[in-house]
């Protein structure tokens, strides 16, 4: 009888979570109430209610599954091999932008409804980046690099492209982005250049 249940819920908390990723494409964030969330998962107040407290609990379950499932895809490479080269396309970098790619509508929809969404995902990466995979680094100057700088300046550059992509609405494929993201982690700067007036 109890796995029923578990499905029963499961399917409710996923035509709520539909239901808000089809609000937040027609509607701002502010607009859209706990009744029109129901209304559109053909479901009543009172089901929304007998699992969520608010509106504001129920993203940040939407919010922690995601970033459950986007560590997952992140840590996956991993199980095969304990080192991969980042000169070539890396496995993380796969993982990274076809999760996003497959899950775009709803991180589309926390991107602009979830005020903390950036945040969140910023701790994860540096949580990542800190406690599951360390970034072996060489200066070409010889001298020692600063991991957590180094962290943070890499955290940021790879998010950056990753908002980037979404506020663009996801207008290049996952493999664009794949590459981009290659190209650019390899990319060294020779000079600045003052652009002629």
């Amino acid at each position: 009888m109890e796995p029923k249940v578990d499905k029963r819920i499961k399917k409710t908390k996923r035509s709520l979570r539909n239901a808000y990723i089809e609000l937040m494409e027609k509607y701002a964030e502010d607009e859209i109430t706990v009744s029109m969330i129901a209304q559109y998962a053909d479901l009543n107040r009172a089901t929304f209610y007998a699992h969520y407290s608010n509106k504001e609990e129920f993203l940040q379950e939407a919010l922690c599954e995601l970033l459950e499932g986007f560590r997952e895809a992140i840590l996956t490479p991993f199980k095969a091999s304990n080192r991969i080269n980042v000169n070539s396309l890396a496995p993380t970098t796969v993982q990274i932008f076809e999760y996003i790619e497959k899950n775009q509508r709803i991180f589309y929809a926390l991107y602009t409804g979830h005020t903390g969404f950036k945040k969140h995902l910023e701790e994860l990466f540096y949580d990542i980046f800190s406690n599951d995979i360390l970034i072996e680094t060489e200066s070409p100057f010889g001298k020692k690099v600063d991991y957590e700088m180094f962290l943070h300046y890499q955290s940021s550059a790879t998010l950056g492209l990753i908002y980037y992509w979404i506020q663009g609405n996801f207008q290049f494929s996952a493999e664009v982005m794949m590459e981009q993201l290659t190209i650019l982690s390899n990319t060294q700067v020779i000079d600045l250049k003052k652009v002629s007036d």
